[in-house]
């Protein structure tokens, strides 16, 4: 007789082992946050509102502001537990000296890495492919049967639609994804596999590859925003209801030299002012930093129209 537990339970008791031992080395457990978070209900309530009002075309964003060991890195990983459950891609990036704000391109290359579902980790290779297949499946949905070469040129011509907004500005991204449709169903698994890393912003992907696909050069700090925006164009595409990124350990930027540091607070700056101007639709952003960052001479008090855009509240509150 088989004493086999059901498979519910097996993931449970799984989940339950991994919290108890991220507990034991003061780490932030992979899953399961909604079973260890006590006294966050107004917070969890605020940030639920606020990604509501992301899915249905919205963009916003948060700043978390706490000392060390106030528990920030936590609650920004329920907050994106939340926005998976809500049905968003999400990213969970950390601010270093070799991986700052002041870059662009590096920002963007951290949110492809970073990329997750709810069900997959490095999920960029997951979501592009959902979203060619909703291609696919609503091509022949109004067309009715459609032999392998129509269906490939009209997903061709659909990709190239379904982001003409972005064309308008590079090509290179269009270009990219076509040549990994054509390369995926070719079985040409070596080409699909770079068009996904040029994509995402590798550097190690080769000439060859953009030659291949008719590409000029790579994402660099010009184009990672326009980029950004594709992305988000192939996750609501894909059926999700948007992508959440969390910025942890903005405190990093303080330590920067000069220019590095007035990039960081530009790019600071210019992220607000896209999600408030509708520049960034289905995007939402959750940032965190000790009260350092905020207060300090080398923090965003130094940068006065920054700092007027945070609201940070004057009696130096949570």
């Amino acid at each position: 007789m088989s004493t086999a537990e059901p498979e519910g339970t097996n993931r449970r008791r799984h989940e339950s082992l991994a919290i108890m031992n991220a507990l034991r080395r003061g780490t932030v457990p992979a899953a399961g946050l909604s079973r260890i978070a006590v006294g966050l209900e107004l917070e969890e309530g605020v940030i639920a509102r606020q990604l509501d009002f992301v899915a249905d075309g919205g963009g916003d964003l948060k700043f978390v502001r706490g000392d060390y060991g106030a528990g920030k890195t936590f609650f920004v990983a329920r907050a994106l537990e939340t926005a998976a459950e809500k049905g968003f891609v999400t990213a969970h990036i950390f601010i270093s000296p070799t991986a700052s704000l002041s870059k662009p391109k590096v920002l963007y290359q951290q949110v492809c890495a970073a990329l997750r579902t709810a069900e997959t980790d490095h999920a960029v290779k997951t979501v592009i492919d959902n979203w060619l297949f909703a291609i696919e499946e609503r091509l022949v949905s109004a067309a009715g049967t459609m032999d392998d070469a129509a269906l490939g040129e009209a997903a061709e011509k659909e990709i190239e639609s379904s982001l003409a907004r972005i064309s308008e500005k590079n090509t290179g991204l269009s270009a990219a994804l076509r040549t990994y449709y054509r390369a995926s169903n070719a079985g040409d698994y070596p080409t699909a596999q770079a068009a996904i890393g040029w994509i995402a912003g590798e550097p190690t992907v080769g000439r060859d590859f953009r030659q291949k696909a008719g590409i000029r050069g790579d994402v660099d700090d010009a184009t990672a925003f326009l980029f950004l925006a594709g992305l988000v164009e192939i996750v609501r595409g894909a059926g999700y209801r948007g992508l959440a990124i969390a910025i942890d350990e903005l405190e990093i930027t303080q330590g920067l030299q000069r220019n590095q540091r007035e990039k960081s607070y530009q790019t600071l700056a210019r992220i607000i002012d896209a999600l408030d101007g509708g520049r960034m639709p289905y995007c939402y952003f959750l940032f965190t930093g000790t009260p350092a960052f905020f207060d300090s001479s080398r923090g965003i008090r130094s940068v006065t129209p920054l700092y007027d855009r945070i609201s940070v509240s004057g009696d130096g509150t949570f």
